[in-house]
């Protein structure tokens, strides 16, 4: 088996359908296994992927897992020399996970390889990034202008690739596309629990990184990702979980003494981005400002009780 992929599912059936659909011509002449981790959905996702896609193995969890423990339920099952952890908001184009697979494969001494990512629309969108640092916050005060800006006054977390990029190694990988070989899956072992959702990638990056892996972003293939399209029916919750999972990520890799200076800096960041927006007319500006202002006041919140979705 050349590729394993796996695609951790709630509530998401049509996206989910999409996404199944698109997988043997993106996978032309490669072997492949695909897995289904259904969270308990009560959209009938489940019941369409029986019906519509029975070459598929549909794996029920019984509840909502989230996505690191939703994954680690099926990757014991995995039996390809590379695993895909696939997002069910994308669509992959024909052959763009071959062209994935075997870029991986030029590499040696890879942790994880990721494709540029594009929106509905076709252009680039967040496709990996860098480990957080509190001054990117801190030089968030200068977005938007910042886009225009070069060198380290240009530096923020996330990474959006020109067209015209090279491929290069980044610090870490979009969890939408995530494709490990089997010897680095092997290494690191799967997901931290802890992470119910959102930086569980980061930190696989990051022990991956620790134990001397590169992780690569790809710019021969490109994956269509449907950001937030998944997460936009929980939207409240993934407020307040982005920022629990980003202080565990600080506490577990920086030590507890950092997650302060973090929330400072994103205090600063979003208050001031906020303040600026409500001063700028317009009701996408009030939208932002409103945004802001809820990231502004999670920092004084020490202690972010977070119930999932059921």
């Amino acid at each position: 088996m050349d590729l394993s992929i796996i695609i951790v599912n709630w509530n998401t059936r049509d996206l989910l359908r999409g996404c199944l659909a698109s997988l043997p011509a993106a996978t032309e002449g490669l072997q492949t296994e695909v897995l289904v981790v259904d969270n308990a959905s009560a959209d009938d996702s489940a019941a369409m992927v029986l019906a519509d896609f029975p070459e598929v193995r549909l794996m029920e969890s019984g509840g909502n897992l989230g996505f690191s423990r939703g994954n680690n339920l099926a990757l014991p099952h995995a039996t390809g020399q590379a695993v895909l952890l696939l997002n069910p908001d994308t669509v992959c184009p024909p052959s763009s996970l071959t062209r994935l697979y075997r870029f991986l494969n030029s590499k040696e001494n890879v942790g994880v390889v990721g494709p540029r990512l594009v929106d509905g629309d076709t252009r680039p969108t967040i496709s990996g990034g860098y480990f957080p640092r509190a001054r990117f916050h801190w030089l968030g005060l200068l977005d938007p202008k910042r886009f225009f800006l070069r060198g380290p006054l240009a530096d923020r977390i996330v990474f959006v690739p020109e067209r015209s990029e090279a491929s290069h190694t980044v610090e870490y990988i979009m969890g939408a596309c995530f494709m490990m070989p089997r010897a680095a899956l092997e290494s690191i072992g799967p997901l931290d629990e802890q992470f119910f959702m959102y930086f569980e990638e980061t930190d696989w990056c990051w022990r991956a990184m620790q134990a001397g892996l590169d992780n690569w972003y790809c710019a021969e293939t490109e994956i269509v990702h449907l950001e937030g399209q998944a997460a936009e029916q929980a939207s409240l919750f993934s407020l307040k979980q982005f920022q629990k999972s980003y202080r565990l990520f600080i506490r577990k890799n920086y030590g507890p003494r950092q997650v302060l200076g973090f929330r400072l800096a994103q205090l600063a960041e979003y208050g001031g981005k906020s303040l600026l927006r409500r001063l700028t007319p317009g009701p996408r500006n009030k939208v932002l400002a409103n945004h802001f202002a809820a990231k502004a006041r999670l920092q004084f919140t020490n202690k972010l009780q977070v119930d999932p979705p059921a």
